[in-house]
């Protein structure tokens, strides 16, 4: 027992000093991508959009203006009026707000189970691995849009619904992702040393998988902060998501799409809003990726 309680903490020191030497790197690396600091950087500023967007919003997004319906990008109203009167700038900035907080949170239901059942698959393996990803099997079958229309069409047309039909939609390709991840690491050397001396197995998910997992985690992660802007915003344009009033990127575009000859702005500039955050967060995956394998830069 002497010998298991002098070994354990130098381990545990050992992986403590590692993980922060992979954020610094991690980190060093990104700043020196000029591709992720620009989307960084844009990224930033969306982000700050959304939280100011009281302050910077010109009007009210559901205030109508009946003497301006319809009326084109102006000194008034920069970005032109909606159908009923509504200025689109404002409109817009409080949809960034929207979007945002619905796609995240999306982002975080399918992090926080896919992660733990890719992790519990491949750590505890036997029948429950297999009774785990035939589940996941049946789910991938179907395309993640589809599987999120069926949920949201059980659950009812809703913002808050639609966030959780995206989260769990994406779960299956998460957790195989994870899973394969930890197949590897769970046949590495160290695991097998730290069961061999006693330690529990919170501490070697904790301490040896999560920590190796991470580069895997964070680049699907962002990656699929673009998915999910896609999926609500398209949820929201058929009229499952956002419900009028909400200022939302896909119900915007959804009001829009009946006045493309007549009033092209209604459905551009969301059009372009989403575009370009998407690409941005596609952007900052692939130079993450880049970091965690190099090879795939070649």
């Amino acid at each position: 027992m002497a010998k298991l309680e002098t070994y354990k903490p130098i381990q545990a020191r050992v992986t403590h000093k590692g993980s922060i030497k992979i954020k610094s790197d991690t980190l060093r690396k990104l700043l020196k991508d000029k591709r992720a600091v620009v989307c960084i950087f844009f990224l930033s500023i969306v982000v700050l959009i959304g939280i100011l967007a009281p302050l910077i919003a010109p009007f009210d997004p559901e205030e109508q203006f009946y003497e301006s319906i319809l009326q084109g990008p102006s000194k008034e109203h920069l970005l032109g009026t909606d159908a009923i009167g509504r200025d689109v700038l404002s409109r817009l900035v409080y949809g960034v707000r929207v979007t945002l907080t619905v796609s995240m949170l999306a982002v975080a239901i399918t992090f926080f189970l896919g992660t733990f059942i890719g992790l519990l698959s491949a750590y505890v393996g036997g029948w429950l691995d297999n009774v785990l990803m035939r589940i996941m099997d049946i789910l991938l079958a179907l395309p993640s849009i589809i599987l999120a229309l069926a949920i949201v069409a059980i659950l009812g047309p809703s913002l808050t619904n639609a966030m959780i039909a995206v989260g769990v939609a994406s779960i299956p390709g998460f957790a195989r992702l994870i899973r394969g991840a930890a197949l590897t690491i769970k046949s590495s050397g160290f695991v097998e040393a730290s069961r061999s001396i006693g330690s529990s197995h919170s501490w070697i998910l904790r301490r040896q998988f999560l920590p190796n997992v991470v580069g895997v985690l964070l680049v699907y992660t962002t990656l699929f902060i673009g998915v999910a802007i896609l999926d609500t915003a398209a949820l929201s344009f058929i009229g499952l998501g956002a419900q009028p009033p909400t200022p939302e990127w896909g119900t915007m575009l959804s009001e829009g799409k009946n006045y493309m000859y007549d009033a092209w702005w209604l459905a551009t500039f969301p059009g372009i809003a989403i575009t370009i955050v998407v690409f941005s967060v596609n952007f900052l995956g692939d130079a993450l990726r880049d970091i965690f394998d190099p090879k795939s830069s070649r």
